[in-house]
C-alpha cells in the first residue's frame, strides 16, 4: 500500500481572528479586510484570506491545504511593549501536546491538528500587534490602527518571498 502524500492547494492562507466588537481585538478582521482590498491578493486563486472569531478544529482542513498559514491577532498589553508594537514569529507546532487540542486552539495547536488529522505540515507564522484596549466598541486604538500598514506589508512579504522568516 502506497503512502498518501498531501499536496497543498493554496500558496497561502491568512486567518485573522478576534472579536470585532472588543476594540483592538478587531485587528485580525481589519487586516484581512485590508489584504482583501489588494487586487494581487484578492484575485490570486492560490491565496485565501478569512476572518474567524476563534481558532477551532474545523479550520484544520483549510490549514492543511496551504503551504503557509499566517495567523493575525491582537496581543494583550505588556509593560515592556508599547501599544502598536508589531510581533511576527514562526510557529513551531511540534511544541504543542496533542492532548491540548479542544474546541478552540492556539495557532500552534491549529497547525498540529492539521498535521495530525491530514498529515500536512504548512509553515506557520503568528503576526500580532500589542493592544491598547479590549473595551467594548468597534474602534481600534490609534496605535494599533497605525500598525496595520506595516503588518500588511510584512504579510505580503511572507507570501511573495516564499516564507522567509522576518
Amino acid at each position: 500500500m502506497e503512502a498518501c502524500i498531501h499536496l497543498p492547494a493554496l500558496r497561502a492562507l491568512v486567518i485573522g481572528y478576534g472579536n470585532p466588537l472588543r476594540g483592538d481585538d478587531a485587528l485580525g478582521s481589519r487586516v484581512v479586510d485590508a489584504l482583501a482590498a489588494i487586487p494581487a491578493i484578492a484575485d490570486d486563486p492560490f491565496i485565501r484570506v478569512e476572518t474567524v472569531h476563534q481558532l477551532t478544529p474545523e479550520l484544520a482542513e483549510a490549514i492543511a491545504d496551504a503551504e503557509i498559514v499566517i495567523f493575525i491577532d491582537a496581543t494583550a498589553s505588556s509593560p515592556d511593549l508599547a501599544p502598536g508594537t508589531l510581533h511576527c514569529e514562526e510557529i513551531d507546532p511540534a511544541s504543542q501536546s496533542h492532548e491540548a487540542l479542544g474546541h478552540h486552539l492556539t495557532p500552534a495547536q491549529a497547525l498540529a491538528y492539521a498535521s495530525r488529522v491530514f498529515g500536512a505540515n504548512p509553515k506557520g507564522y503568528m503576526a500580532s500587534v500589542t493592544a491598547e484596549s479590549f473595551d467594548y466598541g468597534a474602534t481600534l486604538s490609534p496605535a494599533v490602527d497605525a500598525a496595520i500598514p506595516s503588518l500588511v506589508q510584512w504579510i505580503r512579504a511572507r507570501i511573495e518571498s516564499g516564507c522567509v522568516p522576518a
